[in-house]
């Protein structure tokens, strides 16, 4: 993992609220990425809630269980992303939203610290560019006011100019898989 992305982990233990917007093209380094990004929230004793798919998890499941125990697993807790982006049917924000608060209502309430790592991903939607900065307009509410650290991976190749654009703005940070950029909003 490149030296600034490890930097970044450092300095979110410092946090308690952030909203990252990356933008992925390589499979190995995004697993590489998102694997620092729990083992942080783990050391930091954090509930870490990756929202993956089916054929992205078991792989980084595979690399990540070595290195936890068994009650460090535990807090980890996965949630398919095609259910949680689509469980209206279609890419819904306002359902995705209400999805996301009641998932983290229980952890919330009991102060615990937590961190997501959300791998966004649709089907072939027209005009998904709205719903898209819909949702993550009320995502970045959502985030600041759980006071949690976020993640919100997407695929590079799946990206427009104009789309990239819009999730750059509505974001604290921008992430590759090479380098970490803060956002000036």
């Amino acid at each position: 993992m490149d030296k600034k992305v490890k930097q970044l982990l450092r300095d979110l233990q410092q946090s308690t609220c952030y909203h990252i917007f990356y933008s992925f093209n390589d499979l190995e380094r995004y697993l590489e990425n998102a694997i620092s990004y729990i083992l942080s929230g783990i050391e930091q004793g954090d509930y870490v809630f990756v929202i993956e798919n089916e054929r992205i998890f078991p792989l980084l499941y595979k690399k990540i269980e070595p290195l936890l125990t068994k009650v460090q697993l535990d807090k980890i807790k996965h949630v398919n992303n095609f259910d949680f982006y689509c469980s209206n049917g279609d890419f819904h924000p306002p359902t995705i939203v209400a999805y996301f608060s009641n998932m983290l209502e229980t952890y919330i309430e009991k102060n615990a610290s937590i961190r997501t790592w959300a791998h966004v991903e649709w089907g072939d939607l027209q005009e998904i560019t709205c719903k898209i900065e819909e949702f993550e307009q009320a995502a970045n509410k959502a985030v600041q006011s759980m006071k949690i650290i976020s993640v919100c991976a997407y695929d590079e190749d799946r990206l427009t100019e104009s789309l990239k654009a819009s999730l750059i703005s509505s974001h604290e940070y921008t992430l590759t898989d090479s380098e970490i950029v803060r956002i000036n909003n």
